[in-house]
């Protein structure tokens, strides 16, 4: 990689990036629904997998599992504050 590469890298107009990524989330939710972002979150998992040996670590897994859980406590009260409308 040459200096230049990266100068340009760091000087891109990242707005413009920022708005083509939301394009293409929203037509590809549009397209596919929830699941377009639950397949993409579980390529990026594999790819992490295959670039870093071991990973997810204990303590990576057990810091998302209390996550997951949390967020699934705050669906589910939203979930239930909206079927009782």
């Amino acid at each position: 990689m040459k200096d230049q590469h990266i100068r340009e890298y760091a000087e891109r107009d990242w707005a413009k990036v920022a708005e083509s990524d939301r394009e293409h989330w929203v037509l590809r939710f549009r397209a596919e629904g929830p699941s377009a972002t639950v397949a993409a979150s579980h390529a990026l998992f594999e790819h992490a997998r295959s670039a870093r040996r071991g990973f997810p670590g204990s303590r990576y897994a057990m810091a998302d599992l209390s996550f997951q859980v949390r967020l699934k406590q705050l669906l589910d009260r939203a979930a239930h504050a909206f079927a009782v409308r």
